[in-house]
């Protein structure tokens, strides 16, 4: 199932999580792995937080998509970076150096991070 064909362009159109699973029949976590699914095969799900927030493709208007993908990608750095921060301690216990943490290493984990 492809989440994209559910959504609309522009912020002004997102559409959250749960009216997402409501759409699609998906649980919450489906509905993020379907997304991670599809943006790791390029699509461009942005999402915005907030009260307002949801899911939505780039604007039809450049400038404004910009804009869009601009503020999506300051937050997901801040949270990939939070996340970050919090494997030092644990990179620091194994003797791995923090500048050289290796974020394609094959840990043979295969639970996606849940």
């Amino acid at each position: 199932m492809e989440i994209s064909t559910f959504l609309q362009h522009g912020a002004e159109n997102a559409i959250s999580a749960p009216a997402l699973c409501a759409l699609t029949g998906l649980n919450p976590r489906a509905l993020r792995q379907c997304i991670m699914t599809e943006r790791a095969a390029g699509a461009e799900i942005l999402y915005q937080p907030g009260g307002k927030g949801g899911y939505f493709l780039p604007s039809t208007d450049p400038e404004q998509a910009q804009q869009e993908r601009a503020a999506f990608y300051r937050v997901q750095r801040a949270r990939a970076l939070r996340s970050l921060g919090t494997l030092r301690p644990v990179a620091r216990a194994l003797g791995i150096p923090i500048g050289q943490l290796d974020m394609t290493e094959n840990t043979g984990d295969t639970s996606g991070g849940q």
